[in-house]
């Protein structure tokens, strides 16, 4: 099979993010992440989780939205819930839209999404792809590393560091044990992978197929500049100052690319901001989509 940077090339973003609760030591709450509140005119609230995830990451933010915001988490494929991925043919960003389409389908409104790492490149497609069904989009470290070809000598040299990992994945002959300790070690910290308990680790290990999955769906991506420079949403990207480059290089392209794109550095962050630097990103999000912020969305 040929590696990830080729198929790129000739296409024209797991992906690449591991978001894991198990590095947090947040225990995955139980039952829906569905709720429902009285109407009170603010848009369905929708959260999308990252490689390695699932919609559980978001219960803590969940509850803080749930008295007055009708809200939704959903599983990506191969996560959570969901099923996983079975079909002969490379899983797309199209494909995970159609799941989430089928979740929201019901809501009757547009959503406002908070989506993080892989699932906030998910969440671009879905605005881009049904412009209709977003209300605007709030994007923590959006991996879209299938950009960094378009941009200058920085996004080279990200697409340089973050392209090995992608093809170990694609080159472990089916021992996917290497690419994945290197992959979690990669968004989390030297050793992180090796300092987990051996439930967590074989846990991790058992995803990893989907995580190769979600860099194949990242850098198959065929959309263009031109596409990103036609989101008609408020867009607002959440990076922390101490993310790997190629994070900060993509995300930033994001909100450079978007007319109405902004962005907030959360200082000593890392990638796993969710789950690290929880009260600072509830602050965030409270201040854009609370249901009594005075806060304005960015205008055209």
């Amino acid at each position: 099979m040929s590696n990830f940077a080729a198929r790129q090339s000739r296409a024209g973003v797991v992906g690449q993010c591991s978001s894991t609760e198990h590095l947090s030591g947040f225990a995955p709450a139980n039952g829906d992440l569905r709720r429902r509140a009285p109407y009170t005119g603010a848009k369905p609230l929708l959260f999308i989780h990252g490689s390695l995830a699932s919609k559980h990451m978001w219960a803590p933010y969940v509850e803080v939205f749930a008295p007055s915001r009708r809200t939704l988490a959903v599983d990506l494929y191969g996560y959570g819930d969901a099923a996983p991925w079975s079909h002969e043919r490379p899983l797309r960003l199209a494909d995970e839209v159609a799941l989430i389409r089928t979740a929201i389908s019901d809501l009757g409104a547009p959503v406002d999404v908070v989506a993080h790492s892989f699932g906030a490149v998910v969440a671009l497609r879905l605005a881009l792809q049904h412009p209709q069904s977003v209300d605007s989009l709030t994007l923590i470290e959006p991996v879209s590393f299938n950009i960094l070809r378009h941009l200058g000598p920085q996004a080279a040299e990200a697409r340089a560091e973050i392209t090995p990992i992608a093809e170990s994945f694609n080159a472990a002959g089916g021992d996917l044990s290497f690419a994945l300790v290197r992959f979690v070690d990669y968004w989390n910290g030297k050793g992180s992978f090796a300092g987990l308990a051996a439930d967590k680790r074989a846990t991790l290990l058992a995803r990893a197929g989907q995580v190769a999955r979600d860099f194949e769906a990242v850098f198959g991506e065929r959309l263009p500049l031109a596409a990103y420079r036609r989101l008609p949403h408020s867009t607002l990207v959440v990076t922390g100052s101490a993310s790997p480059s190629a994070a900060l290089v993509a995300s930033k392209a994001v909100a450079r690319l978007a007319p109405r794109g902004w962005s907030i550095t959360i200082d000593g962050a890392g990638h796993m901001l969710p789950f690290t630097h929880a009260p600072s990103l509830k602050a965030i999000l409270l201040e854009r989509l609370g249901a009594s912020s005075n806060v304005a969305r960015r205008a055209a």
